[in-house]
């Protein structure tokens, strides 16, 4: 995943994500505020982590854990 900024000046920075299908998602400011407070609050859950482990697989497992890192959070021992 890499990050764009749109300007310095700007505060809605966004960045993108490709899909496997070549899609991009753009996210600004708030959004990526969300996301990395709802992904932190998943993988801190041992329960959370096991859902997502069964619905997606240990790589989406590791793929969230991925874009947390990406947004900034480095999370102790999962």
């Amino acid at each position: 995943m890499k990050e764009y900024q749109m300007n310095e000046k700007n505060e809605k920075s966004v960045f993108g994500s490709r899909a496997e299908i070549g899609e991009l998602y753009m996210l600004d400011k708030k959004e990526r505020i969300l996301m990395r407070e709802l992904l932190k609050w998943i993988l801190t859950n041992t329960g959370n982590r096991q859902l997502v482990v069964r619905r997606f697989g240990e790589e989406g497992f590791k793929v969230a854990v991925s874009l947390l890192e990406k947004l900034g959070v480095k999370l102790k021992k999962l």
